[in-house]
């Protein structure tokens, strides 16, 4: 009874973010003063009074059902949005955030790289994700929506967790390199080996903490670590494809060279 009563009480009610359960949340008693909210999993169908929010920095509202995001116009200080797994089918109401630094909408309604146009008006964007492994957008499932993300955002260091610049990006360009040089030489490599997470979401759940910062800095962490581990697994996988092919083909060379040569083209007539 009492987990029932604790979930009701972190629920919206009718779908809407009121002034009054921004209040709770954040316990701050002027809303306007309030830096943080993590309403995550809270039911909320309208951002409803977030505007008011004049100083928000966080803002954590994924597994949510939402689909417009035009109260979020007033909000010149955000500068970290997670919206990820909603019902956003339109990125209008983001126009006009000149704080903005990181956007994760993975999980989301986006179909066409038109719905993506908006973050243009984003010049401070530098991190977004669209995609997180299998949590993605419509718009992903074609080959060409990084290289026009790269084109509509030039200065976004990192996309989907992959860095497009920096010391780590060249890491990744070697990756993929690697990968696309192996799918070439043998057709069927395409479904590479899944690579294994460090920690699974279970461990990391963000209800059993308090503080406000330090879900942040542990949400931080784990996406963290499981990007290194996930490319750590990937090379290894494709290190182990590349070592096998190799050992194939040095197996076929072996036997051609040790292969008995035929009594026809070896004999010598008997004196």
């Amino acid at each position: 009874m009492a987990a029932e009563q604790e979930t009701e009480c972190h629920m919206v009610e009718d779908g809407y973010l009121s002034e009054q359960f921004i209040k709770k949340l954040s316990g701050d008693f002027d809303i306007s003063c309030v830096i943080h909210i993590y309403a995550r999993n809270t039911g909320i169908e309208n951002l409803g009074c977030v505007y008011m929010c004049e100083h928000l920095v966080f803002l954590d509202v994924s597994c949510n059902r939402i689909t417009d995001l035009s109260p979020l116009y007033k909000l010149q200080s955000l500068q970290t949005l997670d919206l990820s797994n909603n019902k956003i089918s339109s990125l209008q109401g983001l126009e006009e955030m000149p704080a903005l630094v990181v956007l994760n909408i993975c999980g989301n309604e986006l179909t066409t790289t038109d719905s993506l146009k908006t973050l243009e008006t984003i010049s401070t964007l530098r991190k977004l994700v669209l995609k997180d492994g299998d949590i993605s957008n419509p718009v992903c499932h074609s080959d060409s929506y990084p290289g026009f993300i790269k084109t509509l955002l030039p200065d976004l260091i990192m996309l989907d967790y992959r860095y497009l610049k920096g010391e780590l990006s060249s890491v990744f360009k070697k990756l993929d390199f690697i990968e696309e040089a192996l799918k070439a030489k043998r057709p069927g490599t395409e479904d590479l080996p899944v690579s294994k997470p460090l920690v699974n979401s279970e461990f990391w759940e963000d209800e059993m903490f308090d503080d406000i910062d330090l879900k942040m800095k542990l949400r931080y962490l784990k996406e963290t670590m499981n990007s290194v581990y996930v490319e750590r697994y990937r090379v290894e996988d494709l290190i182990t494809l590349y070592k096998n092919e190799t050992e194939q083909a040095l197996r076929r060379m072996s036997a051609e060279l040790t292969s008995p040569i035929s009594p026809s083209s070896s004999s010598i007539a008997p004196e």
